[in-house]
């Protein structure tokens, strides 16, 4: 379903506008950052709440551009699940014998 959103959006959303890497480093900012100061760091927990906070956030910037400009894009959601899944790898790469 989302595919099919991807590829129906018009043309005025380029797939890789300027603006998709920013919300691939926000994502991914936002992913490590809330992971990292989690009360239980390393921990499954910690990355299910950080996943959660990033997801969060994405859609409800969506909905603000929504409500103020008129557009939900779903290429800005892709592009935020980009940097969640590269810091949520980040984490994983990172962590220490038994976590997880």
């Amino acid at each position: 379903m989302i595919a099919a959103a991807i590829i129906l959006a018009s043309n005025s959303d380029p797939m890789f506008g300027p603006d998709k890497a920013k919300h691939a480093a926000a994502s991914f900012v936002l992913f490590t950052s809330a992971y990292a100061l989690s009360d239980e760091p390393c921990g499954f927990r910690a990355a299910a709440a950080a996943g959660g906070i990033t997801v969060s956030a994405g859609l409800l910037k969506e909905i603000y551009d929504w409500r103020t400009k008129g557009r939900f894009s779903w290429r800005d959601i892709f592009w935020d699940g980009v940097g969640l899944a590269l810091g949520a790898g980040v984490v994983f790469l990172g962590r220490k014998e038994g976590q997880f």
